[in-house]
């Protein structure tokens, strides 16, 4: 969105949590002439350039890998310490991260996905060695401990587990080592904006866009334990500055109306269903209406079914009790 804003591109925000509409099924997707072309930020962004909207026209060989590279940077140091603060922070999770996804997604997708998003996050982070706990124990103890922890998780359901982490929601994890890694980036990005409006001069380009999009997503979010906005906001006022520019240069988009979670959650289910269970040929003539409205309300019915029976699955809802 602030790459379309930048560059003074006509354009129109479609809100949707269907990503069925796109040839992916990734969100977000641009639709040129009534066809879904693109989706994903860069596929996106490679589609504009094409059409004319490129904010790195004007830069030499020599910007463009300093942009890429500095992009690159972004995308590996703040987004971990992005999402360490919204998914692994517990009370950031509970209180205000899971809360505006729900709000998001709607019912009855918010069930579940801002579970399956947190479990996302806390995959990458893990791959990359980051954990929640502030201190690091031994490579003995870790296995030890998450061997008990799988022993666990296999025998308890799943919102008891839930409900467990809940106990240690406040706990202050404002030293966590994730966000020196944060300092880091911060500190190369801010030596390079220097005194300029923009990275590369007076005009915004590819860096800027992309800076001010997980920026804005710190500096202007309010969380209980807002360690990252701290650091912003104290220790780089002209990163803060930035964001003030690009934010005021923003207008609100044009919003088309927006799709009901019923006719979501219908394309949702018929996607998945047709993924698993192959057309078969019947006799019958297809152009009759009857057949053709039986089908349809038979279809209807197995798609409930099988977006029911899948949250009670995911979520564990039905559960034995142990034997005294």
């Amino acid at each position: 969105m602030t790459y379309l804003q930048l560059c003074n591109a006509e354009w129109k925000l479609c809100p949707t949590s269907n990503a069925g509409i796109s040839p992916n099924s990734c969100l977000p997707a641009i639709t040129y002439k009534n066809t879904v072309v693109e989706s994903g930020i860069w596929s996106i962004v490679q589609f504009l350039k094409k059409e004319g909207y490129d904010l790195d026209a004007k830069l030499d060989e020599e910007q463009l890998a300093q942009s890429a590279a500095y992009i690159s940077l972004v995308q590996d140091s703040l987004v971990d310490s992005l999402l360490f603060s919204w998914y692994l922070v517990s009370e950031n999770f509970a209180d205000a991260i899971r809360p505006r996804l729900a709000k998001m997604f709607g019912f009855p997708l918010s069930m579940f996905i801002p579970t399956q998003l947190k479990d996302h996050a806390e995959e990458r982070l893990k791959f990359r060695g980051i954990t929640s706990e502030i201190e690091k124990v031994d490579e003995k103890q870790e296995a030890e401990q998450s061997s008990n922890l799988q022993t666990l998780k296999n025998k308890i359901p799943r919102i008891y587990l839930l409900a467990k982490e809940g106990f240690n929601r406040h706990a202050d994890k404002s030293s966590h080592p994730v966000y020196k890694h944060a300092t880091k980036c911060l500190d190369l990005l801010s030596k390079k904006l220097g005194n300029k409006q923009y990275f590369f001069g007076d005009s915004p380009t590819m860096l800027d866009a992309v800076v001010y999009g997980y920026l804005s997503l710190i500096v202007y979010l309010d969380l209980p334990q807002n360690t990252l906005k701290d650091i912003v906001t104290k220790d780089y006022p002209k990163l803060v500055i930035l964001c003030d520019r690009i934010r005021d240069r923003i207008k609100k988009p044009a919003v088309s109306a927006e799709q009901s979670w019923s006719s979501n959650l219908y394309s949702i289910a018929k996607q998945c269903i047709s993924s698993y269970i192959p057309q078969t040929k019947t006799r019958r003539d297809d152009s009759d209406p009857d057949n053709s409205q039986l089908s349809e309300n038979t279809r209807s019915i197995a798609c409930a079914l099988f977006v029911f029976l899948g949250y009670i699955v995911y979520n564990d809802v039905f559960s034995v009790p142990a034997s005294k």
